[in-house]
């Protein structure tokens, strides 16, 4: 009686065989992992012109002129005093001619 396979030299050329193919596959999916890296898309965003000059007039509003703060806070002491009078004619005019101009 012999012990020993004679397949023996099969079944590890099938077992190498099966290793060589499983590597293939392996690095079949990491170079479509490569690939599908380098196919990503990115965003952009464009403003429009009207979003940049609304970004410019609330940067300037941002700044602090001098006058103009020492006018606000007086005008929030007068309201919170209970003394601050608007002028209704002043207001009806500016209101007239904002809505001539935006008419016109």
């Amino acid at each position: 009686m012999k012990i020993g396979d004679q397949n023996h030299g099969l079944q590890i050329e099938k077992y190498l065989n099966t290793q060589a193919v499983g590597n293939k596959t392996e690095g079949q999916q990491d170079a479509n992992k490569i690939d599908q890296k380098s196919q990503v898309k990115t965003d952009t965003v464009e403003l429009s012109s009207q979003s940049k000059l609304l970004n410019k007039v609330s940067d300037t509003m941002k700044t602090h002129e001098p006058q103009r703060a020492e006018k606000i806070e007086m005008i929030k002491e007068q309201v919170q005093n209970g003394t601050y009078n608007v002028d209704a004619e002043k207001v009806a005019n500016a209101m007239l001619k904002d809505l001539i101009k935006d008419l016109g």
